[in-house]
């Protein structure tokens, strides 16, 4: 166990820690930078995953970041932690930072055995100088693709239909409040299986031209998107990369308008659909028809012109509405209905099986859960699971110096999944003091360190 992650990296909600005194140093002296890859994955049921961030103190002072989590768990399972220095404890934790110094953190998480969706944020927060906090959010999706509901829509709640269509059609989505959270960018995006971007009656030009390179930008990296913005071309004027090259748009009517579309014979979206769109808080009376050499998936009835797209090349597939989702009838018999739509361009995206089946463990993972209780009085139970194929297995216990104070006997059968209890005596059957105490499980060349708390 490394005294550096120990002493220095680590603190708990119970440990007694004094903040750092700060004299009258400048605030400007401090800040740092939260950096992230990935921030969504869809993974199987019973299964761990984590996503990696890097912090950098770029002030000018040594600095400790407080790093706390805020789960949004289904229950059922789900649990996640934080993770500095190779050691991963429930949180809070914090983060000791020489000027210029680079630290490698993870959020590890654990889903649950049914289809759900489950958030952590992280908030980073400087003590140097509080009013430097940064927040991330890591979401993981159980057993369906992950998918990013980008709510453009001016500050209204129009993206409630479009939840309500996945959440129906057996999916899960983030929900992206541009209004609230800014404009996505690129690592956000490419963090998602597909995005939804919906704009609703709100002024499409809010979609920026940085946003549309980032959308090319997902494209490129073999994204699935679907964009149902009612004024999209129209706030365009002239065509940008976006329609030309990836919607395959060479032209387009502005506010023709149309209140019936209609599918195309054979279309995997659209065949057999005649939606009469209706009014909610907006009409359907903007809506655009375009010319593309795209497979076109929607026409107006009365008006001659396409009203959707779609386009499937170099590894990516991209849809447009020009005309709001949100318009489509709720309660329409099928196919004519907002659940019937949605589930086709999901499914039109080819919804991945590998990796979010329903299986246990996988053979090939070591797992180890946080003990329960924790903090604990007595004993302590700690679950885990080893690799198949693993010859043997050790679960040890150490006190804050790196020492081992008791090793706990565990089976190391092909995907063993079990628990053990220890009841806080060391090796000679001797009580230990109270305090804090890593326990690692290592198998087959593999390991994983948690840590717990012992109360008197």
């Amino acid at each position: 166990m490394a005294g550096r992650a120990g002493a220095k990296y680590l603190a708990l909600a119970v440990s007694a820690l004094v903040a750092l005194g700060l004299g009258s140093q400048a605030y400007a002296s401090f800040d740092f930078e939260l950096t992230g890859h990935e921030y969504a994955t869809y993974v199987g049921f019973y299964y761990p995953t984590s996503f990696e961030s890097v912090i950098e103190n770029t002030g000018t002072e040594a600095d400790t970041v407080d790093l706390v989590l805020t789960k949004h768990f289904p229950g059922g399972g789900w649990f996640g932690d934080i993770c500095v220095g190779g050691v991963c404890i429930p949180d809070p934790a914090i983060v000791v930072l020489d000027p210029g110094e680079v630290e490698d953190i993870a959020v590890e998480m654990f889903v649950g055995g049914s289809v759900s969706m489950g958030e952590v944020i992280m908030t980073a927060t400087s003590r140097g100088n509080p009013a430097n906090s940064v927040e991330q959010t890591y979401t993981a999706f159980a057993g369906v693709p992950s998918i990013m509901l980008v709510d453009d829509d001016n500050g209204a709640d129009y993206e409630t239909y479009m939840l309500a269509a996945i959440d129906s059609a057996g999916y899960k989505a983030r929900h992206w409040d541009a209004d609230s959270l800014g404009r996505p960018g690129a690592d956000q995006l490419n963090s998602y299986w597909a995005v939804l971007w919906t704009t609703a009656d709100g002024s499409a030009g809010y979609i920026t031209a940085s946003d549309e390179q980032d959308m090319i930008d997902y494209l490129d990296n073999g994204g699935n998107l679907f964009i149902s913005s009612m004024g999209f071309l129209t706030s365009r004027g002239t065509p940008t990369t976006l329609i030309t090259d990836y919607l395959h748009i060479s032209d387009w009517a502005d506010d023709v308008g149309g209140l019936v579309m209609t599918g195309v014979s054979g279309d995997p979206i659209s065949d057999g659909m005649n939606l009469s769109l209706v009014s909610i808080d907006f009409p359907p009376s903007g809506v655009d028809t375009f010319a593309t050499t795209a497979d076109y998936v929607f026409e107006d009835q009365g008006i001659v012109g396409p009203t959707g797209m779609r386009q499937e090349e170099n590894g990516h597939k991209v849809a447009f509405f020009a005309y709001p989702f949100e318009t489509v009838p709720t309660g329409g018999a099928d196919p004519n209905n907002q659940k019937i739509l949605m589930s086709r361009i999901i499914e039109w995206f080819d919804v991945p099986t590998a990796g979010i089946d329903n299986r246990q463990v996988k053979e090939d993972v070591l797992v180890l859960k946080q003990n329960s209780p924790n903090p604990f009085r007595g004993s302590t139970r700690i679950s885990f699971a080893v690799p198949g194929g693993a010859r043997q297995a050790d679960l040890e216990i150490y006190n804050v110096r790196g020492r081992v104070v008791r090793a706990l006997e565990v089976s190391a059968a092909s995907g063993a999944t079990g628990s053990v209890t220890w009841d806080g005596t060391d090796s000679a059957g001797r009580p230990v003091a109270s305090g804090v105490y890593f326990y690692k499980l290592s198998a087959d060349g593999k390991s994983a360190i948690r840590s717990m708390v012992l109360l008197k």
